[in-house]
């Protein structure tokens, strides 16, 4: 019997302080790479559920205003596992959280709050680049937009 795929949802929390930096941090399963806090939604938790998880594991902030800000997806990425996933992603603006920033130092390590220009000059995953890319673009109230690769 053959296996039946079906797309992955991620979740990602642009964090965004009072000074328009950008909270950035090294991803260990990207060999360094720098990213956003997220991750899988798991099954019967809401978009907004998993934002806040996933923020509070790997950052030990909890989102407490934020609103989606770009979604996009890769199918079958050469980069992600075995290159047969179909990864859809929504990425959140997170503009107030409550606690003290402290990485899980697991998944996450060595983060810093940049300008998103100077983002751009660090050594960025695709899908934070892209979602750096739009934000500088369209700002904290930019419209959503949703973007396609295949």
């Amino acid at each position: 019997m053959s296996e039946t795929r079906t797309p992955e949802v991620v979740v990602g929390a642009l964090l965004v302080n009072p000074r328009d930096q950008i909270f950035l941090a090294r991803f260990t399963k990207r060999q360094g790479l720098y990213v956003i806090p997220g991750g899988h939604i798991d099954y019967g938790e809401t978009a907004a559920q998993a934002l806040v998880r996933e923020t509070q594991e790997e950052a030990n902030l909890t989102p407490t205003k934020f609103h989606i800000l770009l979604v996009h997806e890769r199918i079958c990425p050469p980069n992600y596992k075995d290159g047969q996933h179909h990864l859809v992603y929504l990425d959140f603006l997170v503009e107030e959280w409550e606690g003290t920033l402290q990485l899980d130092g697991v998944e996450l390590y060595d983060g810093q709050w940049v300008s998103p220009e100077e983002a751009l000059n660090l050594p960025l995953a695709d899908t934070t680049r892209r979602l750096v890319v739009y934000y500088t673009k369209a700002g904290r109230k930019g419209p959503v937009s949703y973007i396609e690769e295949r």
